[in-house]
């Protein structure tokens, strides 16, 4: 009996190591073979305004928060939003704002695999420049291309305070790098603890066939 079981209790936990580490590895292979098409943070207006305005981390890694600013001349914004949506013809005003545009507005940013902070618009906050300033705290949550989508909610001459305008101020596309160390913090355990188990299934049953061959 101990000759047959000697071969299986070596091949299954090699078995059971193969199976929770193959794809791991085979994952980790792809990615260092073929890699991906990395670019730092590409930010495409959709209003007349700078792209210097937002601000954001040449680098972003999986599961590390980044901070996101905005700074704004909303007044000025204003201004150019109205004369512009003044001088359009019916039905091609940008993005559909109709009325003239108020300085009061809001902000917020939008992004399917993100974790935001906060989640929800935020109201103006002036600096001293008087510049309004918002800030959002992101995390990534998965590896790849992604976009974030900045936000305006526009107070019109043809909205309420309840229901205001809102608008794509720009787009974000981001190229999000895998973090392998915040990874295994995350989900290692689910490694870690089949192989604990692995380990001292074999162990246990090295320690029975030990006493076996000592009596």
């Amino acid at each position: 009996m101990y000759k047959k079981d000697a071969p299986f209790s070596m091949v299954f936990p090699a078995l059971i190591a193969i199976v929770l580490v193959v794809p791991f590895v085979m994952n980790f292979l792809a990615h260092a073979w073929l890699g991906e098409k990395r670019f730092p943070p590409l930010v495409m207006m959709k209003l007349p305004a700078d792209s210097s305005i937002i601000t954001l981390p040449q680098e972003i890694k999986q599961f590390k928060p980044f901070e996101v600013t905005l700074r704004l001349d909303t007044k000025a914004l204003a201004l150019r939003i109205s004369d512009v949506v003044r001088k359009s013809l019916p039905g091609t005003e940008l993005q559909n704002i109709h009325g003239e545009v108020f300085p009061e507005m809001r902000a917020g940013i939008m992004g399917d695999t993100f974790s935001i902070d906060p989640p929800e618009p935020q109201i103006q906050l002036f600096s001293g420049e008087k510049e309004t300033h918002w800030s959002w705290i992101v995390t990534p949550e998965k590896e790849g291309h992604y976009a974030l989508s900045l936000k305006l909610y526009l107070q019109t001459t043809e909205t309420t305070r309840e229901h205001p305008q809102i608008v794509d101020l720009a787009e974000i596309q981001l190229f999000v790098k895998k973090n392998s160390e915040a990874w295994m913090r995350t989900y290692g355990i689910w490694y870690a603890v089949p192989m604990a188990l692995i380990a001292g299934w074999w162990w246990k049953k090295y320690r029975i066939k030990k006493r076996n061959r000592d009596f």
